[in-house]
């Protein structure tokens, strides 16, 4: 058969009529078809906006997720500078790993994890908030997790350390800075928008 193709296509006329309807049917092919993508004209120009009721949910998912890390840490040894159950905790690498198992970023600092995550009056206060302390003399010395009941949870000390305590004791509740929300960075940057 491809002998027969090769004698059929020897005739200069017939080659070239070969040819151009092989061009042709292959180039009309690709002139007819739809793009996938959209133009850029027809795009977005900004992100889309959140309901209400979308952020709130991400954010109860989240808070619930940032407690049920930080009650499965309760018991684990205080070391400063720690930021592994393995190691041991301090009050802000406790912070740190058990948002970065619920799937949230924050850096290792107390003050900078204050920095870096939405304020929220005490009124409103939710468990798996973030709460910071003066401890120091310095603003957000100190950061626990707010379980409920009035209570969090902290890497406190080497004789404690990561155990349940009462914002209702005096020296906690004297030294109270402020209520945090954890919230993963694309929600905070969509709710920022």
């Amino acid at each position: 058969m491809s002998r027969q193709y090769f004698m059929f296509a020897k005739s200069p006329l017939k080659r070239g009529g070969v040819t151009l309807l092989f061009l042709t049917l292959t180039l009309s092919g690709c002139a007819s078809m739809a793009p996938n993508s959209p133009s850029s004209s027809s795009l977005p120009s900004q992100p889309p906006v959140l309901s209400s009721d979308y952020m709130q949910h991400a954010e109860a998912t989240t808070l619930d997720a940032v407690l049920v890390h930080a009650i499965s840490e309760i018991g684990k040894n205080y070391r400063w500078g720690g930021d592994t159950p393995q190691t041991g905790f301090d009050c802000s690498g406790l912070i740190q790993y058990v948002l970065e198992q619920a799937g949230v970023d924050i850096p290792r600092t107390s003050f900078a994890q204050a920095a870096a995550l939405p304020s929220v009056p005490l009124s409103r206060i939710r468990p798996g908030d973030l709460v910071f302390f003066n401890t120091m003399g310095q603003p957000f010395s100190h950061v626990g997790i707010y379980i409920g009941g009035q209570q969090f949870v902290s890497a406190l000390n080497r004789r404690q350390g990561v155990a349940v305590q009462s914002l209702q004791i005096p020296y906690w509740a004297e030294r109270l800075d402020g209520v945090r929300r954890p919230m993963p960075r694309e929600l905070l940057a969509m709710r920022d928008n």
